[in-house]
């Protein structure tokens, strides 16, 4: 019985191929656009979940806050921190402290590298304390994770930096360069860090050396910053009340020193798997994602299926006339209604069945395409994920039952003698509820086309803003990591030579460039004779950097060659003087700062410029004049003639090499760097984008079916307006009235909906776009003229019909 309801379905949908297309085709896009996003959100969901403890380890954070209420979050601690709960806290299972230190490393010998006379900047380069592989379950290859790290010069490196270093030689007992300073001895190969994992290191480096570096005193240094810090808790273990016990330990053991710089301090824990898509402060590893974006992703992939599911429930019973006659044959000739409901539900499974496989291959087919947009890994492989294959199963049978549930409920329902006759009764209800689901359908596209439209006018909205200073043809250059005493006499010989070259016209050297926030905090700075204290960004700079980036002074001057005086001056923007409580920018030229105990007197005042996107309101920044930047941390920023880029980099760089050899060259240019902050936004408007149109593609389907039936019980409306005189356009218009009523419906659900997500959405951007009629108007006119040109194929079509045709039934 079961075969021969599956091969009189097969065969139905076979006669009839056109609709079996458009419900197939329709299904399938919906399950593909639902599969790929939640693809993209079951990835950013799984950012360390893979560790075996995931749930209890939690990262400990630190937070300062001054008087005003400013804080400054940073996503590491303080170094003591971890080391006393490790003593203290018994509830503390294992603690572990990194480090991170970007370095110029080297093989020793340099013979044997990979890339010969090429040495590297590692990025993710940490000291870490011997314990971390002990919480961390990442994959080892070689060596004692848990104790070859315990001797001072003793490193792990991954597979992929040992193969760049080592080639196909052992790695293990190779020595490392770092900076030429340091060596040390591999004792360990890890496998590379998972793509998911927002903690990624290629070399750890003994702990022991730090605190060679710093100095042991620096485990007492409550006010430091910079250590990222873990602790594996024990089962069970409150998290409220040992945040209570960590803040009772930072009272007896810093609380003295805060009160007298007036400050506060926090030491909040964070879970593991909350960081990747909750996690934004300072010195974070990487870009995290975002959880509402996620949420939404998620909510449309839910929106865009049901859709699907809609669309099939209006086509399905848009083609109820040209069943009628059969259900009425089927029911006479002595067939009962369960019957019947399984002939329809076997159509149902088999088209389901196809538009499961259709949408398989659409994923293979555009996977590599939705990868490179969304920057998901390869190794994040979909076919391997047990969520894939259960989502698939699922969507499928509720895709069965939710979408033939109702139309095998209607064709079951109909009365032999009426549908014999070629009569379908036009139940209210019916009606009501096909006219529910387009509404519900409309609402969804109006919704998605009017967030589409936000998302692409705020990101050019931001970017059509004035920075503030110039962003054009500006090459960074990462300053020389490996140094000597004849540095300084080097610098500015290469800076000389360099400026010879007509192509550029300007070299500074700094701390930091706009494009990020700035890494160098310090609270402890406050106008002489006040007591407030508040946190400050410094940005170390040379003569150059003003003139370089067309910074506007409002008050004072720049630094100056004629001002020996100037290694004790400062230059504020206009948030730090604000901040300072001068009542102008002109009342702080000349006033002193007590910068740490050391008196610095204020030269100049610079106008707010956006260090970091517009998204970011302005930060104070604090500016020192240091002309080989700080440290070993500088860079070098040129401004040149875009119209001869490549041979001035060949030039430079064989400058570079030549002046400071063993020093990799590094560079990048300030336009991209800059405007990579808003990838993440960018991101998601193009993810949203494509499937919006999708969906909405997928709604203009469920368009098709409603005017379907609404055409095919109006035929012979038609056919008599015709003999009557009526032309085709008008016979369009007065059934397009139906459909038009229906979107404006759905366009005053919409509207209230829309816009109170949208200014949600915006309250999280400092500088955004204001609202305008037509950013809600233009998407009304593009769903009414979708829906105009889908209606008309089927108007047109009955209209055109020889209306002596469509009244001889009766």
């Amino acid at each position: 019985m079961f075969k021969n309801y599956f091969k009189v379905a097969f065969r139905n949908l076979l006669r009839h191929k056109g609709y079996s297309l458009i419900n197939i085709s329709g299904l399938a896009i919906g399950m593909t656009a639902c599969l790929l996003i939640l693809y993209f959100v079951n990835y950013e969901k799984s950012y360390d979940r893979f560790h075996k403890n995931s749930d209890r380890i939690y990262r400990l954070r630190y937070e300062r806050s001054d008087q005003a209420g400013g804080a400054v979050r940073f996503a590491s601690c303080c170094p003591p921190a971890g080391l006393r709960i490790r003593q203290k806290f018994p509830e503390v299972e294992k603690v572990v402290r990194l480090f991170r230190y970007k370095a110029a490393v080297s093989n020793q010998d340099d013979r044997s590298l990979s890339q010969p006379g090429n040495n590297f900047i590692e990025e993710r380069m940490y000291f870490a304390e011997p314990g971390l592989f002990g919480i961390f379950k990442y994959a080892f290859i070689t060596g004692d994770p848990l104790n070859g790290l315990k001797e001072p010069n003793t490193a792990f490196v991954s597979e992929s930096t040992a193969k760049k270093y080592f080639g196909s030689r052992n790695p293990m007992g190779q020595i490392l360069s770092v900076d030429k300073k340091t060596s040390y001895r591999i004792t360990g190969v890890f496998k590379d860090i998972p793509p998911n994992s927002h903690l990624k290191f290629d070399i750890l480096l003994s702990y022991q050396n730090l605190l060679q570096k710093f100095g042991k005193d620096v485990e007492d240094s409550w006010g430091d910053s910079g250590w990222y810090t873990y602790l594996l808790l024990k089962p069970h273990t409150d998290i409220k009340t040992l945040e209570k016990k960590i803040a009772a330990l930072v009272e007896a053991e810093f609380g003295e020193a805060l009160r007298q710089y007036k400050l506060t301090c926090e030491l909040p824990l964070q879970p593991l798997n909350d960081i990747h898509l909750t996690s934004h402060y300072m010195l974070e590893f990487e870009n995290n994602g975002d959880r509402d974006t996620v949420n939404f992703l998620s909510i449309l992939a839910v929106f865009i299926i049901v859709i699907a599911w809609v669309n099939y429930i209006n086509l399905s019973t848009a083609r109820a006339l040209t069943r009628a006659r059969e259900v009425g044959l089927r029911k006479v000739s002595g067939a009962s209604r369960s019957q019947l409901m399984m002939q329809f539900f076997s159509e149902t499974v088999i088209l389901n069945f196809f538009a499961a496989l259709f949408a398989l291959f659409l994923v293979i087919l555009f996977l590599p395409l939705f990868r490179q947009v969304t920057g998901t890994p390869v190794e994040y492989g979909i076919w391997a994920q047990p969520w894939f294959w259960l989502t698939v199963f699922t969507m499928f049978v509720v895709g069965v039952f939710f979408s033939g549930l109702y139309p095998v409920m209607a064709l079951t329902s109909f009365q032999p003698v009426t549908v014999l006759k070629g009569k379908l009764g036009n139940a209210a209800r019916g009606i009501s509820l096909r006219k529910a689901l387009i509404v519900f359908q409309f609402v969804m596209a109006l919704a998605m086309l009017i967030s589409t439209f936000t998302v692409f006018r705020q990101l050019q909205y931001m970017k059509n803003q004035e920075l503030g200073f110039r962003l054009d043809n500006t090459l960074v250059i990462r300053a020389p990591r490996v140094r000597d005493a004849s540095f300084g006499s080097r610098l500015q010989t290469f800076k000389e030579l360099i400026l010879k070259n007509p192509e550029i016209s300007h070299f500074s050297v700094a701390t930091d460039v706009p494009g990020k926030q700035v890494w160098w905090d310090a609270g402890g700075i406050t106008r002489k004779g006040a007591d407030d204290n508040k946190n400050y960004q410094i940005v170390g700079i040379d003569y150059d950097y003003i003139p370089l980036f067309n910074l506007k002074m409002v008050a004072g001057r720049n630094f100056s060659r004629e001002f020996p005086s100037d290694s004790s001056a400062l230059i504020l923007n206009e948030t730090a003087s604000q901040w300072l409580g001068f009542p102008g920018s002109a009342a702080a030229i000349g006033q002193q700062v007590d910068y740490w105990g050391k008196m610095y007197t204020i030269v100049g005042v610079l106008k707010d410029y956006h260090q970091q996107s517009v998204k970011q309101a302005f930060e104070p920044h604090i500016f020192r004049f240091m002309p080989t930047g700080r440290d070993v941390r500088g860079l070098f920023v040129l401004k040149m003639n875009a119209q001869n880029t490549a041979p001035n980099l060949v030039e430079i760089k064989k400058q570079f090499d030549e002046f400071f050899p063993g020093n990799p060259f590094e560079y990048y240019f300030l336009d991209e760097y800059y405007n990579q902050q808003y990838q993440s936004d960018e991101l998601f408007g193009t993810v949203f984008a494509i499937f919006s149109f999708l969906a909405i593609f997928v709604t203009s389907l469920g368009i098709l079916g409603l005017s379907s039936f609404m055409v095919a019980q109006r035929t012979k409306e038609i056919a008599i307006r015709k003999v009557m005189g009526a032309d085709v356009p008008g016979i369009a218009l007065s059934l397009a009235k139906d459909f038009l009523l229906l979107i404006i419906l759905s366009f005053v659900i919409a509207l209230p909906v829309t816009y109170f997500g949208i200014e949600h959405w915006l309250e999280s951007f400092a500088m955004r776009m204001s609202l305008s009629v037509g950013l809600f108007l233009l998407p009304l006119l593009l769903v009414i003229l979708i829906t105009g040109l889908t209606i008309s194929l089927h108007v047109i079509k009955a209209a055109m019909n020889n209306p002596v045709d469509n009244i001889r039934d009766e």
